[in-house]
């Protein structure tokens, strides 16, 4: 019997061992068993989606957009049955379900989505617990290493395991500090101010003493966690946003003593995330068609197995304009009037390049935050005319799992791929945007005078010995917390955790660009320098950053890349 260890046990170890006993099941000769290691307290859900977390913590995909987790088949082999288990929307409630057809785009807590996972985990690990299938190790595993045709994995407390195939599924690893973060990091240390290296989890930021304290607390970071941390300082200290406006989630703010007198977020650039369409009728307008999908397909295709030479990512945003401008000129409400599709096309190649680009169809960018945030939710509630950026942005949303599917492992230089990747970071701002509630909510708090966006755009940061000092133009602050919110990208030189640390050392794997992850072949297995040499370890997900694209987003747990190694296991048994 050939034994597999999995190490990690979030979402895509889950659809892992399901895609495996589904692939088992047609060839029932091979017999495998199956060591799970994973120190989350939760299997199936990780530390993300873990159900027992605050509900504060917001998912940005919809509950319409989740009818594409679908559910497990029965899995029936020899006299074992794995029983089915309903996709995300059957296993709602019915009256629930009835509900959502009548409602604008739900977005649920990420605990209600870890519930989910935790079910559908548990009710395949019974069966193949008992049937001594699968036996869990509820280890942190801190060295794999490859002798004599075995791997020899060894957790923390020294203890050792053999297996013949590995698969490494875990998620976000912690990364070596930038230099702004190693400073405030010290700064911290040789005095009372208080420095919070990451958001998650969020329960630090809600029980801290310092959060409780403080006057002034500045958020690294306005991404979807800084939305979390903004609610964890205002929600979770015993405030309210009472909402005004049923259709839209307008709120007001009603705060209480625990809530700092001031929060301020502050970034690179500046620029605050950009809402989802509010319900499925706003967000139909921007949906390629099927023809449009397949011309995407086909093109990107063509740059994938270099049919047609790609130096960078011009391919890429050269065809998203011209499917955006498609739709946009389509738009009954839009911003501009007469423009050709050449026009337009231009201006979206010039905004991808330099988002201070100014067109009269483009949102301006340098305008003050709040104006910024609520002229875009408007937009998502389809009450103003909409701006070619936000049409663009909500296009590439649609079209991005077909990205996904079409360039990961394309054959084409390390220098591309990672344009190519740079450019799908650049346009998340847009395509995985959060719900509009979350933007009414800073707007809210902002109108309460709470949320300070004067600092927002690469403010300049002094220490002193209590409290850090924040200038931006005219305008100056004093901060005793900073919580920095952005997640260090998948960078595997840049990687602390200790298995990764020894799986270099151990030469067992490589980046594919030194800004990148893990390179893997299609089915997952890694990808050597000596090409003589296979070994059977391969890695799913964030860490494969570079060989796959849209590794984040939940539904790609549960995609193609996952079902490519299952049947490569099969196959090399």
């Amino acid at each position: 019997m050939k034994k597999l260890g999995i190490i990690g046990f979030g979402p895509r170890g889950l659809y892992a061992l399901e895609s495996l006993f589904f692939e088992l099941s047609k060839n029932r000769k091979v017999k495998v068993q199956v060591f799970i290691f994973e120190n989350e307290d939760e299997l199936g859900a990780g530390q993300v989606w873990n159900s027992k977390q605050a509900t504060i913590n917001w998912t940005n995909i919809s509950v319409r957009a989740l009818r594409n987790l679908k559910g497990r088949p029965e899995i029936k082999i020899d006299d074992i049955i794995i029983p089915e288990f309903p996709s995300y929307i059957d296993a709602l409630p019915k009256e629930e379900q009835e509900a959502l057809q009548n409602l604008p785009d739900q977005f649920p807590p990420r605990s209600a989505i870890g519930q989910y996972l935790k079910d559908r985990a548990t009710s395949i690990l019974k069966v193949l617990e008992k049937n001594d299938l699968v036996i869990i190790h509820r280890k942190f595993i801190i060295d794999i290493n490859y002798k004599n045709s075995e791997f020899i994995i060894t957790d923390s407390s020294k203890n050792k395991y053999i297996v013949d195939e590995v698969l490494v599924t875990i998620g976000h690893q912690p990364t070596k500090l930038s230099k702004d973060l190693q400073h405030l990091e010290v700064e911290s240390l040789e005095s009372d101010k208080i420095f919070f290296s990451e958001t998650y989890p969020i329960e630090n930021i809600i029980q801290s003493a310092a959060t409780h304290k403080a006057k002034h607390i500045v958020i690294r970071g306005f991404g979807l966690a800084m939305i979390d941390a903004v609610r964890a300082l205002t929600i979770e200290k015993g405030g309210e946003f009472k909402i005004t406006n049923d259709r839209t989630f307008a709120s007001e703010f009603i705060s209480s003593e625990k809530v700092a007198q001031k929060i301020i977020p502050y970034s690179l650039n500046g620029l605050p995330m950009v809402p989802k369409p509010l319900d499925k009728n706003v967000d139909e307008q921007f949906e390629p068609s099927k023809a449009q999908i397949k011309h995407f397909k086909n093109t990107v295709s063509k740059y994938a197995i270099e049919d047609e030479k790609a130096n960078d990512a011009k391919f890429l945003k050269e065809i998203f304009a011209e499917i955006g401008v498609e739709i946009y000129l389509a738009l009954e409400n839009k911003l501009g009037s007469g423009n050709s599709a050449k026009e337009l096309e231009t201006a979206i190649l010039n905004w991808f390049d330099d988002d201070k680009y100014k067109h009269e169809t483009l949102v301006d960018s340098e305008i003050d935050t709040n104006t910024l945030i609520a002229t875009y939710v408007n937009m998502a509630a389809n009450e103003v005319p909409i701006s070619l950026d936000f049409c663009l942005g909500q296009v590439i949303r649609h079209l991005q799992p077909t990205l996904y599917k079409t360039f990961s492992h394309a054959n084409v230089s390390d220098a591309v791929f990672a344009d190519v990747i740079q450019f799908d970071e650049q346009m998340k701002r847009y395509s995985y945007g959060p719900p509009i509630e979350s933007m009414q909510q800073l707007i809210a708090l902002h109108n309460a005078e709470i949320l300070d966006f004067n600092f927002a755009n690469n403010p300049e940061i002094t220490a002193k010995d209590t409290f850090w000092t924040f200038e931006k133009n005219e305008h100056k602050i004093d901060c005793e917390v900073i919580i920095n919110s952005v997640l260090s990208a998948p960078k595997l030189l840049e990687v602390t955790t200790p298995l990764i640390l020894n799986l270099l050392r151990n030469d067992l794997i490589q980046p594919v660009h030194s800004e990148l992850g893990i390179e893997t072949h299609t089915d997952g297995t890694i990808v050597l320098d000596d090409e003589t040499r296979k070994i059977p370890l391969a890695v799913l997900g964030r860490l494969a950053k570079g060989s796959v694209i849209g590794v984040d987003a939940i539904l790609e747990c549960f995609g193609p890349r996952i079902k490519d190694w299952a049947k490569g296991f099969i196959n090399r048994l």
